[in-house]
């Protein structure tokens, strides 16, 4: 199964401050790289993905944490949640809701 990714406005600056920065393009390959795992398996074991308690969604789904960076000071994170899903005609689009691309909290 293939989700699709839907940023929120934070999550979408987040990532667009990445890309500005040639200073961070490493980094930024490792987001992509984890955002492409996201796509295909959020459960993929490379993303450590494991439910973040301390944030719920916009309508109280389970926020989850992936690992875009390990062993780093300051090892960036993508929290995210499933849903809300799309419709397109009789099909149903699953959708992850990606909430922000931060340096682990």
């Amino acid at each position: 199964m293939a989700w699709r990714l839907v940023f929120t406005r934070t999550a979408d600056r987040q990532l667009d401050e990445l890309e500005a920065q040639a200073s961070k393009a490493g980094l930024l390959k490792q987001v992509r790289k984890a955002l492409g795992y996201l796509e295909t398996n959020p459960r993929h074991p490379g993303l450590q993905t494991h439910e973040y308690t301390s944030l719920s969604g916009f309508h109280g789904e389970k926020v989850y944490e992936a690992y875009a960076q390990n062993k780093t000071p300051g090892a960036y994170r993508i929290f995210w949640h499933y849903g809300p899903d799309e419709q397109n005609g009789k099909k149903r689009i699953p959708v992850i809701t990606i909430i922000a691309i931060t340096p682990h909290p």
